[in-house]
């Protein structure tokens, strides 16, 4: 069997790497979630490499309404074929629709068919008599050597208990909750006739450019290579830094800055960033809190300026308000702006942004450890920022939530005595290496940080 992609972003990789030819796909979901636009778009995209398409649209709509309404998004293909069907004459008449269908399918020979939406032909009938018509449906299917997709209205449930469920090869369920941030729409595979597909739950947008689609984050097998401390060390550009951890973080390794405000924890990441791009090292700095704008300002202020290396492409920024955080999309970009420049350093700076996209800890606690692996995977040593107010430096880090799933955690706090405030640094932990056990005092001027003598 042939595999032909679907020319929806992301979903072939969903999917396990297209869809075989031939087949049935049942797009079934929730009223707004992209039905129709996801097979249309398909079928658009199918057509401007030269496959030849059917649109079939059960509708009140006129076929020039139809097309007028599709050719609004970016994706439209005029070369699209589009054939309607009254939805008062489909429920009365089914049969009738399917030897007028089954005509124009065998004078037209299409690649791909759209019937959209399949659920309203028959509707009067006894359930009985509908399931034979959708047994006679699929019958015909089998004879078009085609992909075909079938939409249709329905809940999950609904979905279990149809016989379109039965005689579907492939499942794809779409949802949409509407938010007080925005509408969220989610799509899952509820069944593919290829193994190799991602279960759970897949990000969507409905642009006017069509449908991108940001598959989950797949747990990514640690990668196996030598003990850590075989691995080479790399300087974080922070003086002092390398002594209190003897010789500097491990490369491909994963830190954790954990601090109150106003303890320099963003300045922290930006040192790793600039004094790696000063060394023709690319890096990424994916942040929820200051827009590009005030980190450049904040940059400039202490000795870490950003704008003449992103300008030689050696730092790129990827902002994103927290309110507007998607984490499947969010890890789609990340991605493919690690592919674009080849970075080797990469910070995430707050990952209490996260808060906003998940309801529990321990989902919250999942997608970041995968994060971190991803970024293992991919080459990247990662320094993750945790805005915390830190009381105590007592060995039990539980209270620290992704201390065991990085490699060092480095605690960063205000310290009040006699003659005023200071800031404090210590190690709570660090694989494969010893370092300083004591906390040292850190001094942020116009030059950035300067780590000292001990407290």
């Amino acid at each position: 069997m042939e595999i032909k992609t679907t020319g929806i972003p992301g979903l072939d990789e969903i999917i396990g790497g297209g869809i075989a030819c031939p087949s049935t796909i049942f797009i079934a979901g929730s009223p707004g979630s992209g039905r129709t636009t996801l097979g249309v778009q398909s079928l658009c995209e199918a057509a401007r490499k030269g496959e030849k398409v059917l649109y079939v649209s059960v509708t009140t709509k006129s076929q020039n309404a139809v097309r007028e309404s599709i050719s609004e998004y970016g994706f439209y293909e005029k070369s699209i074929n589009i054939r309607t069907f009254s939805v008062s004459s489909v429920e009365r008449d089914p049969l009738t629709m399917l030897v007028e269908l089954g005509n124009y399918v065998a004078e037209l020979k299409p690649d791909r068919v759209l019937i959209d939406p399949v659920t309203p032909i028959g509707f009067g009938f006894p359930e009985a008599e509908k399931r034979r018509f959708m047994y006679s449906l699929h019958a015909a299917i089998g004879e078009w050597n085609s992909i075909v997709y079938l939409t249709g209205t329905m809940s999950q449930t609904e979905v279990c208990r149809s016989v379109i469920g039965d005689i579907a090869d492939g499942i794809v369920y779409l949802s949409h909750e509407i938010q007080r941030r925005g509408n969220i729409r989610i799509l899952k595979i509820m069944k593919m006739n290829n193994p190799d597909y991602i279960e759970g739950e897949h990000s969507l947008d409905v642009l006017k450019t069509g449908i991108n689609i940001y598959p989950r984050l797949k747990p990514v097998n640690a990668l196996r290579k030598e003990p850590s401390f075989k691995l080479k060390r790399i300087d974080p550009g922070i003086p002092g830094f390398n002594d209190m951890v003897h010789g500097g973080i491990f490369e491909l390794s994963s830190t954790l800055i954990v601090g109150s405000t106003g303890t320099g924890k963003t300045l922290f990441g930006l040192h790793f960033i600039v004094s790696g791009a000063r060394k023709g090292i690319p890096g990424i700095i994916s942040t929820f809190k200051e827009n590009p704008a005030e980190l450049r300002k904040y940059a400039s202020t202490v000795g870490a300026g950003l704008e003449e290396l992103e300008d030689q492409g050696l730092i790129e920024i990827l902002y994103i308000h927290p309110s507007e955080i998607n984490s499947n999309r969010h890890k789609n970009e990340l991605v493919k702006m690690i592919e674009r420049t080849g970075a080797k350093r990469i910070i995430l700076d707050d990952i209490a942004g996260f808060d906003y996209v998940f309801d529990d800890h321990v989902t919250k606690r999942e997608h970041i450890a995968s994060l971190i692996e991803l970024f293992k995977s991919l080459g990247l040593t990662s320094m993750l920022i945790c805005d915390k107010v830190v009381n105590t430096i007592d060995p039990g880090i539980s209270a620290i939530s992704m201390a065991s799933d990085t490699d060092l955690v480095i605690v960063i706090k205000n310290i009040e005595d006699d003659s005023g405030t200071i800031k404090a640094i210590s190690v709570l932990k660090m694989h494969g290496s010893d370092h300083e056990k004591k906390q040292l005092v850190y001094n942020v001027d116009d030059n950035g940080i300067t780590i000292g003598q001990k407290t």
